[in-house]
């Protein structure tokens, strides 16, 4: 406590200098006023000894106050002011335990209440401890007598913690309300049928009614729209059966008009005992995300009708069918009135329309019948388009555009909105795309952008069937080419055996009828022409047979490679035997899809090529298979060999390694091996080692 001076000197009472004179003025005997005051003294002692023992142990602090002393203190009172017995403070100022700016206004209550003023019957202030601490005390002044003298009975009690807990509840408050206000939502506290006690700064900045405007409004809320409110009023309802409840889509009304969306959350409050006391509605301002539903929802429409676009025109080879397709899906995503495609000739600067479709009266009217083309006209849209080669965007005045003319002889809706696109194939334009509408503003950049990704898949599409008619135009005329070549050597084939087959025959009837009249030297070149003759059939034969490779490849059937080889073996048995071959065939070989006949001569020639080209006593031959990804059959032989620089080499026609007195044969028998297998949609290969062997290697399809 600060230890002051006091301003309030003690002093002395004139009631007991008023009491003593009155003693002596009595007429009464001395002994006599003595016993009668003890007894007087002695009852009033006895009459206030109930109210001394509920003073001592009161809760709360007592004391009584003369001219502003304290004049008497319960312990409680010294206690609270940190003090040890009531003695300690005792005839001291009382104000010298109030706080300095409280001293004033106590004192000012004090001597009203001493004159039976009106004051408070509780008040605050501040008092020093014997610390020099202060307290915060509630304080109460009341009349009392003390010693038969008028005097203030000041009652205190300690309310330091009761304030620190306000303090708290304030600042908890502050608190929770500025975390409340700080919420990007809205919040509004209602009580149980639905009346706003509350709202945030959220909630005005969502709807744009103040806090004042909204408190005390009831159910209906002016920014619940009507078609809501039915359900806004059953989503109520269903919060008692499960205390909370989410997401909850509504629309709201703004204060200006304008309508929002939200996803609102509730939450029951129930007391300490249990029941319902409010309702905490959140609202959440979910514009931006309905409309980025929204447009995820347009993204993906766009995309799935791209996708199903792209699908459709991959399954038709039909130019009309392409643009009826296109047609459809863009009717899906976009308003559309008319509609055309263009197919651009960039040579006769002119298009061709192959796809036209005009409406009226909710009629479709297709034209998909065009033959003739139309020059460019320098101020059409389709001319704009191609020479800026960029997509018009064109929105016209209801007003200004003029009708056109339907097919059958009615008048047309005026288009207001069109858009004309250019398809691209490789940077090159092949036509315009068109899409228009009667509506006004029907239009935008982002249809635009639309209407440029369908076109660019219907461009790959035409330019598709484009590409597949040329390359079918082309397999035509080199089929038709490769069939005159064919003929051309089928025929020549056949013309050189008559005069050959007359030549053979006149050497043969020189050699037997004449053979006498010839010297050795006429022998040896009738020798060598019937040689020559010889060689010559066979060339021609291998001629015949390449020729009909092509030409009967495609009659094909399931062949039993095990049957066919056993076949083939048969038909060399004598050669085999002759060389004293030996050769293995492994067992379990599958069919194959093929022409019997060929497959017999891609067998017969390797494994004639294998005994033919071997230098070893006796030739070893094996005929297998390997499995892997793909089914490879073999012919191994113990031969002499290839060089792998004539890998390639020896598969083409009349290509010798060797000359014929060493190696007799055409070296036509490795090509038709070749064309056969790859007529028959397989490959075939060598690998060979010289002096050591060489091995055949081919596919064939099962």
């Amino acid at each position: 406590m600060k230890k002051t001076a006091s301003k309030y000197p003690q002093v002395k009472r004139r009631s007991e200098k008023r009491n003593g004179v009155k003693k002596r003025r009595s007429q009464k005997p001395l002994k006599v006023a003595a016993l009668e005051t003890e007894s007087l003294r002695s009852e009033q002692e006895d009459h206030e000894e109930p109210y001394r023992f509920l003073v001592q142990h009161a809760p709360y602090g007592i004391g009584i106050l003369q001219k502003d002393l304290l004049m008497l203190a319960n312990p409680m009172f010294a206690r609270i002011l940190g003090y040890r017995v009531p003695s300690d403070i005792e005839g001291k100022p009382i104000l010298d335990f109030v706080e300095d700016s409280s001293r004033r206004s106590f004192q000012l209550l004090s001597h009203r209440r001493m004159r039976g003023e009106p004051i408070p019957s509780k008040f605050e202030i501040q008092m020093y401890r014997a610390d020099d601490s202060l307290i915060d005390v509630e304080s109460s002044l009341t009349l009392s007598l003390y010693h038969g003298n008028a005097a203030v009975s000041c009652s205190i009690s300690d309310i330091t913690e009761r304030k620190e807990l306000e303090k708290r509840l304030i600042d908890s408050e502050r608190l929770f309300r500025n975390v409340v206000n700080s919420m990007v939502d809205a919040l509004v506290i209602t009580d149980l049928q639905g009346k706003v006690l509350d709202v945030n700064d959220g909630f005005e900045q969502l709807s744009g009614y103040s806090r004042r405007e909204a408190f005390g409004m009831e159910i209906p809320y002016p920014w619940v729209s009507e078609e809501d409110l039915r359900s806004y009023i059953s989503w109520l309802e269903r919060l008692r059966e499960n205390n909370y409840l989410r997401d909850f889509d509504v629309t709201w009304l703004r204060k200006d008009g304008r309508r929002i969306s939200v996803s609102l959350s509730t939450t029951l409050l129930r007391n300490a005992s249990g029941e319902p006391a409010l309702m905490v509605n959140i609202a959440r301002d979910i514009s931006e995300r309905q409309e980025a539903q929204h447009e995820l929802a347009l993204q993906f429409q766009r995309l799935q009708v791209l996708y199903e676009l792209s699908r459709a025109l991959t399954e038709t080879w039909d130019l009309k069918e392409i643009a009826q397709k296109t047609y459809e899906q863009v009717k899906r995503v976009i308003p559309t009135d008319a509609f055309f495609i263009n197919l651009y000739d960039e040579p006769k600067n002119s298009v061709r329309p192959i796809f036209v479709v005009d409406s009226h009266n909710a009629v479709e009217v297709v034209r998909d019948n065009y033959d003739t083309q139309f020059s460019l006209d320098e101020a059409t849209a389709c001319a704009k388009v191609i020479a800026s080669r960029e997509s018009i965007l064109e929105l016209r005045p209801a007003d200004v555009a003029s009708p056109r003319y339907m097919p059958f002889g009615d008048t047309k809706k005026p288009s207001v909105s069109l858009m004309f696109v250019p398809m691209f194939s490789k940077d090159r334009i092949i036509g315009i795309l068109s899409v228009q509408s009667y509506v006004a503003n029907a239009y935008s950049t982002d249809r635009l952008a639309l209407l440029e990704s369908i076109s660019s898949v219907a461009a790959i599409a035409i330019e598709k069937v484009k590409l597949h008619q040329e390359t079918i135009a082309k397999s035509q005329e080199i089929e038709a080419r490769n069939k005159e070549l064919d003929d051309f050597t089928y025929v020549v084939s056949h013309d050189l055996k008559e005069p050959l087959i007359s030549v053979e025959g006149y050497a043969k009837i020189l050699r037997q009828e004449y053979a006498i009249a010839l010297d050795g030297t006429g022998m040896q070149f009738l020798r060598s022409i019937l040689e020559a003759c010889s060689h010559m059939k066979n060339l021609i034969e291998d001629l015949l047979q390449l020729s009909r490779v092509g030409r009967l490849a495609e009659v094909k059937r399931a062949v039993d490679l095990s049957w066919l080889i056993s076949e083939v073996l048969e038909e060399l048995r004598f050669i085999i035997q002759e060389r004293k071959v030996n050769i293995t065939v492994v067992e379990g070989l599958p069919s194959v899809v093929s022409v019997e006949a060929y497959l017999k001569i891609v067998f017969r020639n390797l494994i004639s090529n294998a005994i033919k080209f071997c230098d070893k006593p006796t030739p070893v031959i094996e005929v297998g298979m390997q499995q892997g990804e793909q089914t490879v059959f073999f012919v191994k032989d113990n031969g002499i060999g290839i060089e792998q620089e004539y890998f390639d080499k020896i598969f083409m026609i009349f290509q010798r390694l060797h000359k014929r007195e060493e190696y007799e044969g055409t070296g036509a028998g490795l090509t038709i091996t070749k064309k056969i297998i790859e007529a028959h949609g397989g490959r075939i290969w060598v690998e060979s080692t010289p002096g050591v062997g060489s091995t055949f290697f081919f596919t064939l399809p099962l």
